[in-house]
């Protein structure tokens, strides 16, 4: 909604959000409930990170906010805005800010993600 309200001609909006383990999602999720976790490893062709904002790409994005915004190749579409500065020096990847177990756990809590912070909670596990 941030880019359809904001972005001008061209921009490509990328969050600057961190990221998380699923290892630590699943155990910021289990709390203290008996639920075994087991690990199978990465799959053919699964990727740990995602690469957001690439090398090439890094040298014409700008801050906007909680967002980087890739501005556009084109020049008439960048005619009679004014010039910011480069907000990244690299490539912006998901593995940047990859949060820690309490990290995690403190973001779900945020956003009352996590069964316990549902004031409907009544011991039964609900697909919301």
């Amino acid at each position: 909604m941030t880019a359809i309200h904001e972005a001008r001609r061209g921009e490509t909006y990328v969050p600057n959000a961190p990221a998380a383990t699923i290892v630590n999602v699943a155990k910021a999720l289990i709390g203290d409930r008996k639920i075994e976790i087991k690990q199978t490893g990465i799959r053919p062709g699964e990727k740990y990170h995602e690469i957001m904002v690439s090398d090439e790409e890094a040298t014409r994005t700008v801050k906007r906010g909680e967002y980087y915004a890739i501005l556009p190749m084109l020049p008439e579409l960048l005619e009679g805005t004014k010039s910011e500065p480069a907000a990244l020096k690299k490539e912006f990847s998901s593995g940047d800010n990859v949060l820690e177990l309490n990290g995690t756990l403190e973001l779900l809590k945020r956003h009352k993600l996590r069964v316990e912070d549902n004031s409907a909670h009544d011991d039964t596990e609900l697909l919301r």
